[in-house]
């Protein structure tokens, strides 16, 4: 019986995986209220039946993935709490660039004009949560408008590697790009 449960695991792994690497092709020539079940499962090689096993449509489609990719996030962060901010700040940079690097394709779609933006506003008010509590062990006394401001220059900065970074497929190992994060919010006044 557990060896059917991992058979069947396995099964629904790749077959959202194919589903998923279908969506990200879409994503990448249309907005997602343009894309079709059909045209989706046709791309895939699927039948329509398939994608309703799992989804009810693109959008919950779209949020099971966004879901998914937010859990592992969250899990990058709550492994890297206490201690040193400086080396905690380097080793969360050098988890999120391998994160990155793992499912550019993804990333690459829901980071484009294409993509969702209710994932870029989810993304900011995650982020900006966890950079507060990180902030605050810093600087107890700190204003929440002065964090803002230094948030927003820190998360922009940010974003705009990422976006270059996978933009361009990715060519520089994570390490590197972590390092480069990391000398620019440093230099740049956040940490």
């Amino acid at each position: 019986m557990a060896e059917e449960m991992k058979k069947e695991d396995r099964r629904v792994r790749r077959t959202r995986k194919i589903l998923t690497q279908a969506l990200t092709e879409l994503l990448q020539q249309k907005q997602v209220n343009e894309i079709t079940v059909k045209e989706l499962t046709d791309l895939a090689d699927m039948n329509r039946g398939t994608f309703y096993l799992y989804y009810k449509d693109i959008y919950d489609m779209l949020e099971k993935i966004q879901d998914e990719m937010f859990e592992k996030l969250d899990a990058i962060f709550r492994l890297r709490t206490g201690g040193d901010v400086t080396e905690q700040t380097k080793l969360i940079l050098l988890d999120l660039f391998r994160f990155i690097e793992e499912n550019q394709d993804v990333c690459r779609v829901l980071l484009s004009p294409n993509g969702d933006m209710s994932f870029l506003h989810r993304l900011n008010e995650v982020l900006r949560e966890k950079c507060l509590h990180i902030y605050l062990g810093i600087e107890p006394s700190v204003n929440e408008e002065d964090f803002d401001y230094r948030y927003s220059f820190l998360i922009y900065g940010c974003a705009g590697i990422i976006r270059a970074w996978v933009g361009r497929n990715c060519p520089e190992k994570p390490e590197q790009m972590a390092e480069l994060a990391h000398h620019l919010i440093v230099s740049g006044g956040f940490a």
